[in-house]
């Protein structure tokens, strides 16, 4: 049984500016808490005048901190959030934001917990193998609607002082280490508001949360939950744009990877809607989605009928929703016309070219044949080798049966799904002017070649190089970025800048402004002229893009969890374009003809490669 370490902190009665539903949140989520099954509680409660600096600091450092290896530290806070403009060049906003505690507000009293502060405290937390969550149903800025809202933020008082650089648990080590999963009410810069729910006055954020999780039951994942919680918090107020910062396809709060589609489809104001858009590489309506639920007899697909930069609008295909359709989040997978598939060639002898064709035919991200980008798969022997991507070599794999030949294919739609996170651009480039992506020499000899490939060179003592990695928004308005790292073995994370706004004029900072480790990939020894090729690509949008899709494994041929890479789903809806009533072109499934709404979005890249000299 897993235990929670808990910590809900709820205060009302501040000596200026009272709030009155954050003692209501923090009961009702410690109520939520001790009837989950599986879950062993171990609660501290901070109330009103209990919720001093001092205090909140020792819970988070002496009972959160308590958990151990397997265990999960949860902060859940409801009250007053502040911020003020701030020269630390590592906020990529230009503000910083705090918590106001229970002593704060007094004229001279203690200081606000700052964001960098909390954030170290929690990672630090979570880099001894627990998993963290934090939920913070506050806003750091003052107001209060037409509606009788109450706006959970003060002004800043003259007597707090920020503290520059506080970031000292980040990046210390040159890997991705944990870090804590957040559940924010709003943006850095607006308000979260509470309002009058069923006759109690509840936080917006907080009463939603709960009720997705109610909804959802006690499986669910974080990005299933935040999407239902979102919706319902955007069905009250225009003004609050609850976040989430964190993996969302992990179980909410036991952590486990659960391997679910990073696509998801909710029911919203605006109809249909798939949290992937222009800026995942969907190029036009038409595009179908699948909903995963393997008990279903009958797939139920939605179909794309406006894509816009973050997400798209859908309409269901030949199925009506029921009340519980509309209120709950569907996982979906791309099973028509999404992306533009590889063009996969089969040479060989004739058996095993029809084994790896059939297997080729089942995937959405592969064709026989067609414009997409062109694979070779050279099979013979017992044997399948996989050519034509631009990552690194890929070694042979074994071809003596059908489950064989569909890892051959599982290894074609691999690389497809790379090299469209790798050329993904918008044919409007008006973002992608504003956005550069800058590399520093920290250690290390690094040179610019004339096609602009950076070089990056091992020391001549054989230590890796370092570089400081930054992101510039040269716009008048901030913009939401995350950075990928792309490898030349076929892998993708976000890890080094996970996504978050930065304002106009400012820089974001990968890996929090520590430095980023450059090194040869494992299994490749450390000689001289040995080398890797990274390709760092930032995509920006004005608002928050799903992550998810964004993440891939480096190949590997064993056989890897269900949704690692690219998930199979055995034959899939096959959709002609003439169907349609658009273009067609033999053995193509995309359109045909110009993307509709590619939105305001954009890329920008360097490609570094790392070399022994």
């Amino acid at each position: 049984m897993r235990t929670v370490y808990a910590l809900f902190v709820g205060i009302d009665t501040y000596p200026d500016s009272p709030l009155t539903g954050c003692v209501n949140d923090v009961a009702a989520a410690e109520d939520w808490l001790r009837r989950q099954p599986g879950l062993q509680p171990d609660v501290l409660r901070l109330r009103n005048a209990e919720a001093t600096r001092d205090a909140l600091v020792a819970g988070i450092d002496r009972h959160l901190g308590s958990a151990g290896p397997g265990d999960t530290a949860l902060l859940w806070y409801s009250g007053h959030g502040s911020e003020r403009p701030t020269d630390d060049k590592l906020a990529s906003t230009g503000y910083s934001q705090a918590l106001v505690c229970h002593d704060s507000l007094t004229a001279g009293g203690q200081p606000l917990l700052q964001d960098a502060e909390l954030g170290a405290r929690l990672d630090g937390i979570a880099r001894r193998g627990v998993h963290v969550v934090a939920v913070l149903d506050c806003c750091h800025s003052g107001g209060a609607s037409s509606r009788g809202e109450t706006a959970r933020g003060v002004a800043w008082r003259p007597w707090w002082r920020t503290t520059p650089g506080a970031r000292d648990l980040r990046g210390t080590a040159p890997e991705a280490a944990p870090e804590h999963v957040l559940l924010a009410a709003c943006r850095p810069h607006e308000s979260a508001y509470e309002g009058a729910v069923d006759g109690l006055r509840r936080g917006w954020w907080s009463h939603s949360l709960l009720h997705a999780l109610d909804s959802l039951g006690p499986r669910s994942t974080y990005g299933r939950v935040h999407a239902l919680a979102e919706e319902r918090v955007r069905g009250r107020t225009h003004l609050q744009r609850p976040e989430l910062r964190g993996p969302a396809t992990r179980r909410f709060l036991h952590g486990e990877e659960t391997h679910d589609s990073p696509y998801l489809l909710r029911h919203t104001a605006r109809g249909w809607e798939v949290n992937c858009g222009g800026a995942h590489g969907l190029t036009a309506p038409g595009a179908e989605f699948t909903l995963v639920e393997p008990a279903a007899p009958t797939p139920r697909v939605v179909r794309m009928r406006e894509v816009r930069a973050e997400t798209s609008l859908a309409e269901t295909v030949g199925w009506q929703p029921s009340t519980d359709d509309l209120a709950t989040v569907h996982p979906v997978r791309p099973s028509a016309l999404a992306f533009p598939p590889a063009a996969v060639t089969v040479t060989g002898p004739p058996g095993d070219v029809r084994l790896v064709e059939d297997a080729v035919g089942a995937s959405p991200m592969l064709a026989a044949g067609g414009p997409g980008l062109p694979l070779l798969v050279e099979a013979g022997g017992g044997w399948a080798r996989v050519s034509g991507g631009a990552g690194h070599p890929v070694a042979p794999l074994p071809l003596r049966s059908s489950a064989d030949a569909a890892r051959v294919a599982d290894c074609c739609a691999h690389i497809a799904r790379w090299h469209h996170l790798h050329d993904l651009a918008n044919p409007d480039t008006s973002l992608s002017s504003l956005i550069r992506v800058s590399v520093d020499p920290l250690v290390g000899k690094l040179r610019r070649t004339a096609t602009g490939e950076i070089v990056c060179s091992y020391t001549p003592d054989g230590r890796e190089p370092q570089v400081g990695v930054r992101i510039d928004n040269l716009w008048v308005d901030e913009l939401w970025c995350v950075l990928l790292n792309l490898t030349d073995g076929y892998a993708a994370s976000p890890h080094l800048y996970e996504g978050a706004f930065v304002g106009p004029g400012r820089a974001g900072h990968a890996r929090g402004g520590e430095p980023v480790w450059l090194r040869l990939p494992p299994g490749r020894a450390v000689v001289r002229g040995a080398s890797t090729r990274d390709v760092l690509k930032v995509i920006v949008a004005e608002n928050e893009l799903n992550t998810e899709p964004f993440r891939l494994r480096a190949w590997s041929p064993a056989p890897q969890a269900r949704g690692a890479a690219v998930p199979r789903e055995g034959r899939v809806v096959r959709l002609d374009p003439r169907d349609m009533g658009g273009p067609h072109h033999e053995g193509s499934r995309d359109m045909g003809g110009p993307a509709h709404g590619v939105g305001r979005w954009g890329t920008a890249s360097v490609v570094i490669r790392t070399e022994v000299p």
